[in-house]
C-alpha cells in the first residue's frame, strides 16, 4: 500500500507571537524561512521582531537578536516596559543579544562579536550565530544599507536568506520603508519568501501581507495596535 502524504502536512509553521498575526498567515510562518517587515518610521517594526524573539525563547528556541538600530540595552528596556523579561531567557541560553549597533565607539561589551563598520567582519559575525541557533533577528537592514551601500546590504539578505534555509531556521528582517532607493526596496521583497508591510496614515497604523510562500495567507490592510500587551492586529 503507498501512502501518499500532502505537501500541507509536511510544512512545519512557526509563530509570530501574535495571535491575529499568525491567523493572517494560516498559523504562523513556514520553517525554514525568512520574513521582510517593511514598515514607515514609528509604526512597530521592531515590537514585532521583540515579541517574535520573547515568544520563541519562551518556547525554548535559540534566539539571536542582532541589535543594529539601539543597543542591546535599549532593547531590553523596551521589552520589560512590556512585560517581557528578557533576562530570565538569556541566563537560560535562549535568547541572545549581539551589539552591533552603529553608533557604538568603542566595543568593549562581552556580548560584541564584529564590527558593523568593517563589511566582511559583520558578514562573518552573523555567519557564526547563525550554525548554532534557530531564530534570528536583523534590526535593521536600512542602517547597514545606509552605512555600507545598498549593494552590499542586498549581498547580505542574500546570504542571511542563504544561511537561513541551510539551518532549517526562521529569521526576520527589519527595513524602515523610504531610507532606501525604490530599486532597493524592490529587490528585498523579491529576495525574500515571505514580506509584510506597515504603513501610518495619519494617527492609524495598516498591516498588509504582500506575499508569503508554503502558505497562503489574508489579503488586505488591517489596523495594528500596540498596548501592554504589545501588538494587536484588528483583523
Amino acid at each position: 500500500m503507498i501512502i501518499v502524504m500532502s505537501m500541507k502536512s509536511k510544512i512545519e509553521k512557526v509563530s509570530l507571537g501574535i495571535k491575529e498575526l499568525d491567523e493572517l498567515v494560516s498559523g504562523g510562518i513556514p520553517q525554514p524561512s525568512t520574513l521582510l517587515i517593511l514598515g514607515d518610521i514609528g509604526t512597530g517594526k521592531s515590537v514585532i521582531c521583540q515579541q517574535f524573539a520573547y515568544a520563541q525563547a519562551k518556547a525554548k528556541k535559540k534566539c539571536v537578536y542582532f541589535c543594529i538600530d539601539s543597543p542591546p540595552s535599549e532593547i531590553r528596556a523596551n521589552m520589560m516596559t512590556l512585560d517581557w523579561d528578557p533576562y530570565e531567557l538569556e541566563k537560560k541560553g535562549y535568547l541572545k543579544f549581539v551589539d552591533l549597533f552603529a553608533g557604538k565607539e568603542e566595543y568593549s561589551d562581552e556580548i560584541y562579536q564584529g564590527n558593523v563598520r568593517n563589511y566582511d567582519e559583520l558578514v562573518s559575525t552573523l555567519r557564526r550565530f547563525f550554525r548554532e541557533n534557530e531564530r534570528f533577528v536583523v534590526d535593521s537592514i536600512s542602517s547597514l544599507a545606509f552605512i555600507h551601500g545598498e549593494k552590499k546590504a542586498y549581498d547580505l539578505v542574500q546570504r542571511i536568506h542563504g544561511w537561513t534555509l541551510e539551518s532549517n531556521a526562521v529569521t526576520i528582517i527589519n527595513a524602515v520603508k523610504g531610507m532606501h532607493s525604490e530599486f532597493f526596496e524592490k529587490a528585498i521583497q523579491q529576495a525574500l519568501s515571505n514580506v509584510i508591510t506597515l504603513e501610518r496614515e495619519g494617527d492609524e497604523v495598516f498591516i498588509s501581507v504582500v506575499k508569503t510562500t508554503k502558505t497562503s495567507h489574508k489579503r488586505g490592510r488591517f489596523g495594528l495596535e500596540i498596548d501592554e500587551d504589545g501588538i494587536r492586529v484588528i483583523v
